[in-house]
């Protein structure tokens, strides 16, 4: 068995997420091969007890490990990728969005590019098998050809408006709200799916303007709501909207792709298996009837038996860390293209610009 050292930065939700999900490969996966060590952990937390061989406070004490894992705060990951980079690693993962700035990621895509750094964004939204399917059933012209496309990640989560101000609601640390935190990941999505956004015109909205911080209110300065109308490869017409005072919507993601031959719908509460409308037989049926060699070897590949699911949530972050793991050794996918740290940045550029009020073409 290959030994992979990793070490991992920030032990919040994600960091805890990415840790269920490094113990539970060899349990999920057949045929493992991989001797995962969980190194170091980097948190600034009081922990009596960890899986990981040690914990630190510095990202330094992690420049020998094979893989570094950011699952820091969106302001903490270009310092600490930064300072990786100079120590010598040549694995990293990070957590999306690589720094919240287009100016700054596309540094940081530089700066990897010039050091040879293998990295990976956790755009892990990619990995769902209706997404894989889906995408290919539209390459596939099952549809005919892209008409237009609706897509919305809605959240009820900050809906209380006591919840306290934290990193996430403050723009200078986050890099935004609901924009930042979910539609980076349709923006993404819709790059993967369908190909580049080329034009942009959106707004967003802040609806609790004033959130508590320590005895007192502050102002919130992100956005809790963001509607977008995007045109694809110059022709493609589509809305996206995102939400984190979404009321009723505990998470509800769905992307709808309508075609001149039908339609496929892919969402989280179906995260397998994309639906598929044919127009000529007037009728919705299972995704799952088309099949292609390449896209089904590779979810076999990277997606757990039902027997062994984790939930789609688990298992989708599980599949991006082990297709990374997979890719520091050489493994190449027949179908699948993993995210990068560019991924983010262009992803990034779309933000930007809404965010600066700049509706024009993208060049």
């Amino acid at each position: 068995m290959r030994k992979v050292e990793i070490s991992t930065a920030g032990f919040g939700y994600m960091g805890k997420i990415h840790t269920i999900a490094y113990r539970s490969m060899p349990i999920c996966y057949k045929n493992f091969e991989y001797d995962i060590v969980l190194k170091r952990l980097i948190t600034s937390q009081k922990l009596s007890n960890t899986i990981y061989e040690d914990t630190a406070e510095d990202i330094e004490s992690i420049g020998d490990t094979y893989i570094a894992d950011i699952c820091t705060p969106n302001f903490m990951h270009s310092t600490q990728i930064k300072k990786l980079i100079n120590m010598g690693v040549k694995n990293i993962y990070c957590e999306k969005p690589l720094a919240g700035d287009y100016e700054e990621e596309e540094k940081l895509v530089s700066i990897a590019e010039k050091n040879d750094v293998k990295n990976q964004i956790g755009f892990v939204y990619r990995f769902l098998p209706a997404v894989i399917r889906g995408k290919k059933i539209i390459e596939e012209g099952i549809i005919g050809d892209v008409i237009r496309f609706n897509c919305h990640m809605y959240h009820q989560s900050y809906l209380n408006p006591m919840k306290p101000i934290s990193w996430r609601l403050k723009k200078n640390q986050s890099g935004g709200g609901a924009l930042v935190d979910l539609g980076i990941h349709m923006i993404d999505l819709i790059h993967y799916i369908l190909g580049p956004i080329t034009n942009v015109n959106g707004h967003t909205k802040t609806y609790i303007n004033k959130r508590p911080y320590g005895n007192c209110m502050e102002d919130v300065d992100v956005d809790d709501f963001a509607h977008l109308d995007l045109t694809v490869n110059g022709c493609i017409n589509g809305t996206l909207e995102v939400s984190r005072v979404a009321a009723g919507k505990g998470e509800d993601t769905l992307i709808e792709i309508f075609g001149t031959k039908g339609s496929v719908r892919i969402q989280t509460s179906q995260p397998e298996i994309p639906s598929v409308y044919i127009l000529k037989d007037n009728t919705w049926i299972d995704g799952q009837q088309f099949t292609f060699k390449e896209v089904e070897e590779d979810i076999n590949t990277i997606w757990p038996s039902s027997k062994l699911s984790l939930g789609w949530m688990v298992n989708c972050h599980m599949a991006s860390l082990y297709s990374f793991i997979a890719s520091t050794f050489g493994k190449k996918f027949n179908y699948i293209q993993l995210p990068t740290f560019n991924s983010s940045k262009e992803a990034m550029k779309i933000i930007k610009s809404v965010y600066d009020n700049d509706t024009h073409f993208l060049q």
